[in-house]
């Protein structure tokens, strides 16, 4: 997306709030006027009240002008407080959407997306171009009308004068242009960088003790060191920038002062012009270049905020989301599930299933076997939905998959892999997944599935950590299989569920298995030999086929 494109998006954004952004356009406009009119005032003082030595009206013009000089501060109070709260309210809204945005992307088009960058778009981004809406873009165009209202005064004033000093105008905007260019490359950098530590600090806190235990924290220290530093360097770079390009104004305001100073001294020595008028343009000198300066740093900043919002707009933009919709069948679980000629690779020339066809009927365990990485969690995600098979279908309760809704089916699944997921919270929030249940149903719940005695004794205003570290495997199992029959799913997916707990869970589980069955299919993947007596058909899967 181009920069014009993005500049006319993030207008448009401002727009929709129509109330806070004509009151902050007002307010920026009349903080414009402020600025330019003083030195004109000055020149009116000078000139006359002070050359007449007219001491009442040098009294009077003393406190208009200190009168202006609050009505001032009270105008840009209320431009900065009501520029905050529209790029506030805009920043919020986008964060909303990009929030939402992730929820709706398909699972193949998230697994390209390393998580920092994830991460990056929905925090750190966001809050970039919060600072881009509440302090650039209002900024760049109180600017342009002071000065606008600047050079009508200038000539009013003297247009000689007025002339010289926009004889610098070009050199002024040929410094800010090349300034502005460097800067917005190495910005993109610093972006750049800043998503790839926030990806690897967040890998590096999943696997953290995976890492230490294989003994590796030097060798991703050393990544880490890396990582900074280019970081820095990229910062760095910028810095160094910044420090060549306000030095590099300074010497162009010098030049136009200069000019100004020799040619206003000669026209006051010929009579062509007055100490005022020569006062109020050192003044306008000054100010003329000053909003060059802000302008430029600010654009400086806008191209910040413009690869952030480039990046944001982006992720907005993909076009991999979940569809919405579709149907449901027309009678209530349980439902038969048929797998019809199934062909399917993550990469055409890697097939995982070719023609796989299979059957599976409500009340029924099925043990799932097959050597690693042969397809077992492939086929799981095919059920729920995650990815499109190249060939054949999937077929439950009468309707294939790809016309399901999306969203019912799997509410209708319960998929407990090895590992389960355990939220940051307390346990009723993780068995609730913040929907309103009552204790009672709850607890129900439990008894109904026969782990009550083994926890009638928690707390549901228990805090959980993060991963559920405070509880043991089997345990936080326990709560995963809690937190699934709340839902009285019509397929269970079992993914090893008792790899990492102990052998008393792991009999409790293995003995509910007949009662999950009941109105519903039990997909049950296990590889130890006591589970396969708990299953009615065994299915082995190949590389090729299911036998």
């Amino acid at each position: 997306m181009s920069e014009r494109k993005v500049l006319l998006r993030l207008l448009r954004l401002l727009t929709e709030e129509k109330g806070l952004f004509l009151t902050a356009l007002v307010l920026v406009t009349l903080s414009s006027f402020f600025q330019p009119l003083r030195p004109y005032l000055y020149r009116y003082v000078i000139d006359h009240p002070l050359q007449e030595k007219n001491i009442p009206a040098l009294l009077e013009w003393g406190a208009l002008l200190f009168a202006l000089t609050g009505l001032h501060a009270i105008v840009m109070r209320g431009q900065t407080l009501t520029t905050q709260k529209l790029a506030w309210t805009i920043s919020q809204r986008l964060r909303y959407k990009l929030f939402e945005k992730v929820l709706r992307l398909t699972i193949p088009s998230i697994e390209k997306y390393p998580s920092g960058i994830l991460y990056t778009r929905t925090l750190t981004d966001t809050q970039t171009l919060q600072s881009t809406l509440a302090e650039t873009l209002l900024v760049i165009a109180g600017e342009l009308f002071q000065l606008t209202f600047l050079v009508l005064l200038m000539f009013f004033v003297d247009p000689l004068l007025a002339g010289i000093t926009l004889l610098t105008m070009p050199l002024g905007l040929l410094t800010s242009r090349y300034f502005s260019q460097k800067i917005r490359q190495s910005f993109t950098r610093v972006r750049t960088y800043i998503a790839r530590l926030n990806g690897y600090l967040q890998e590096l806190l999943h696997s953290r003790e995976l890492t230490e235990a294989l003994g590796v924290e030097k060798n991703l220290w050393s990544r880490f060191l890396r990582l900074n530093r280019a970081y820095y360097l990229s910062y760095r770079r910028v810095i160094g920038f910044f420090a060549l390009f306000f030095p590099s104004m300074e010497i162009v305001t010098l030049i136009g002062l200069a000019a100004v100073l020799l040619t206003g001294s000669y026209l006051i020595y010929t009579g062509q012009s007055t100490l005022g008028a020569l006062i109020a343009f050192t003044l306008y000198q000054q100010l003329f270049f000053r909003p060059f300066r802000i302008i430029a740093d600010q654009v400086n900043s806008l191209q910040m905020g413009i690869v952030s919002a480039q990046r944001i707009f982006r992720l907005l933009d993909h076009p991999q989301e979940e569809p919405t919709g579709g149907v449901t069948p027309s009678t209530p679980p349980p439902y038969p599930v048929a797998i019809r000629q199934l062909s399917f690779g993550y990469t055409p020339e890697k097939p995982i299933f070719s023609h796989l066809s299979l059957h599976w009927e409500p009340g029924k365990i099925y043990g799932i076997l097959a050597p690693t990485g042969r397809g077992k969690s492939t086929l799981f995600y095919l059920l729920l939905g995650y990815y499109e098979p190249q060939e054949g279908e999937i077929i439950v309760g009468g309707i294939p998959i790809s016309k399901w809704d999306k969203k019912r089916l799997r509410e209708i699944i319960a998929y407990i892999p090895q590992e389960p997921l355990i939220f940051e919270g307390t346990l009723r929030e993780n068995l609730t997944l913040y929907r309103p249940i009552a204790d009672e149903v709850l607890w129900a719940a439990a008894e109904k599935l026969g782990i009550y005695p083994h926890v009638k004794e928690w707390s549901l205003d228990r805090m959980v950590t993060a991963g559920g570290t405070t509880f043991s495997g089997g345990e936080r199992q326990l709560i995963a299989f809690w937190r699934a029959a709340l839902r009285n799913p019509a397929i269970w997916i079992l993914d090893e569920p008792t790899a990492h707990i102990d052998p008393d869970t792991e009999k409790l589980l293995y003995s509910r298995l007949r009662f999950l069955a009941q109105n519903a299919i039990v997909l049950l993947v296990a590889h130890r030999p006591e589970a396969h007596t708990h299953c009615d058909e065994l299915i082995h899967l190949s590389h090729t086929h299911a036998a």
